[in-house]
């Protein structure tokens, strides 16, 4: 049933008890936005639905029926997709994730063992609370729970099962608001994946599983700090660049409280870095070259961003650092040319990749890197060479976001366009647990002669807004 005494029904959030509610509003605060979330029993989704207005990507899931379908009718989103699940053995086709929250869940679980250690395999980080037993003693009075937990009990479990509880917050009352390191009545905490472990799962009551030691991780090679990286390594860098989708990075920008909210740094290609607040600029023509261009157009853009550069204090990522210059600081060529093997570049933004691959970034999103001004598509040769830099950055893990108002990576083609040579077929593609599954139903009709022509036709811009500009 979907209203018992233990769920929180209503198809507002307004509705809810605003203990419940502030959890999640704290969740949402603490996670870096753009997060991939679970919601583990998600009850009637209004958890959910709030993570996903914070810009994350959510999926909750529940064992009833009937939740899924209320949360589904009240609490959709975009952002937001709901599933029938176990939460004691979660469906593979989740995928990886970046955190998962799991609220009033675990007590009522008689043993969450083996849920806390798929959680673990799922995804690094988890934020979770339970009653707290001195404030809250577990009776009979808690007909749909098992136990309630000290936090010393609490620390223990997730131990056990391979997390380690790195901060703690709670909630005096059923109206309180999340504060840090207090004792009320709910315990919640931040814990992280324990690195030191592989994958522990075990069927439940597999005593021997849970005791045995943990195998150790294999150490990572230090790498030797690339010339100006002064700055802890950032896991998430958004590289901007002046073609039109930069307005979609400045749209979440503003709409998320400022850059520091969406990613950890904004990179600038050029003269953007004038435009909109950066943490690492990237100029790779040398200086003096540019100097040669304002000198013969000294009302010219390039000349203008050269009095910038001239006073920015760096750091300026170049191929040649000049005295005059003090933010300059030399790309470390040889460095990346080694440790990748290919000496390729022929646009800043794919040296810029490749700095991120050094500093070991693991997610780089692109905006205004589009290559859609009018006529440009036909002298310009930087995509490829942008997009030949993704694919090695793809193969070593690293995740790849792109506006789809952005032609780089045909982002802005439907799924079916990007797929070259399925005309006859209509192609569907699928999540199936660590794969992706490939659907192909054959079409009804087939193109007329003049469809087909206008598909090989390449002299227009991909982008029908840039087209339109072209004629």
């Amino acid at each position: 049933m979907v209203i018992t005494g233990e769920r929180q029904v209503a198809p507002t959030r307004e509705g809810i008890r605003r203990d419940h509610v502030a959890r999640y509003e704290w969740a949402a605060r603490r996670l870096r936005k753009g997060c991939r979330v679970v919601d583990v029993a998600c009850g009637v989704g209004y958890g959910t639905r709030l993570l996903a207005e914070s810009w994350h990507n959510v999926v909750g899931i529940d064992d009833s029926d009937e939740a899924i379908r209320y949360a589904r009718q009240f609490y959709g989103h975009e952002l937001a997709s709901f599933a029938k699940a176990d939460v004691n053995a979660l469906p593979a086709s989740i995928g990886k994730m970046d955190a998962a929250v799991a609220f009033e869940v675990i007590e009522h679980i008689e043993d969450p063992r083996p849920m806390l250690r798929r959680l673990r395999d799922t995804a690094p980080l988890l934020l979770a609370s339970v009653p707290n037993e001195y404030l809250l003693p577990y009776g009979d009075g808690f007909a749909y729970h098992f136990r309630h937990y000290t936090k010393a009990e609490f620390s223990a479990l997730l131990l056990e099962c391979g997390w380690i509880p790195v901060e703690w917050f709670g909630q005096e009352g059923p109206e309180s608001e999340v504060e840090s390191n207090v004792e009320g009545r709910t315990l919640i905490v931040v814990a992280k994946r324990d690195a030191a472990e592989r994958s522990v799962s075990a069927p439940a009551g597999d005593a021997s599983a849970m005791t045995s030691p943990a195998v150790a991780a294999e150490p990572k090679a230090e790498r030797e700090p690339a010339p100006g990286d002064d700055f802890p390594p950032p896991a998430h860098v958004a590289i901007l660049g002046l073609g039109p989708s930069l307005e979609r990075y400045v749209d979440l920008a503003k709409r998320l409280g400022g850059k520091h909210a969406y990613c950890d740094e904004v990179w600038g290609i050029n003269a953007v870095a004038g435009v909109v607040l950066c943490d690492r600029v990237f100029h790779m023509d040398d200086v003096r070259i540019q100097e040669i261009r304002a000198k013969a157009a000294p009302e010219s853009n390039i000349a203008r961003m050269l009095e910038f550069l001239k006073i920015h204090p760096g750091p300026i990522i170049t191929s040649r650092e000049h005295p005059d210059y003090p933010g300059l600081v030399a790309f470390p060529l040889e460095e990346c040319i080694n440790k990748f093997h290919h000496p390729y570049f022929n646009g800043t933004a794919a040296y810029a990749v490749a700095y991120a691959l050094l500093l070991g970034v693991k997610r780089i999103s692109l905006f205004g890197c589009d290559f859609t001004y009018p006529n440009a598509h036909h002298a310009e040769k930087g995509r490829a060479c942008l997009e030949f830099w993704l694919g090695i950055a793809s193969e070593k893990g690293v995740e790849i976001r792109i506006p789809k108002e952005s032609s780089l990576m045909d982002a802005m083609q439907t799924e079916a366009e990007r797929l070259y040579g399925y005309d006859t077929l209509d192609v569907t593609l699928r999540r199936d647990g660590e794969r992706m599954a490939v659907d192909l139903v054959p079409r009804e009709s087939l193109p007329s002669a003049a469809e087909v022509e206008r598909a090989y036709d390449h002299q227009r811009h991909p982008n029908p807004i840039v087209a339109n500009q072209e004629k």
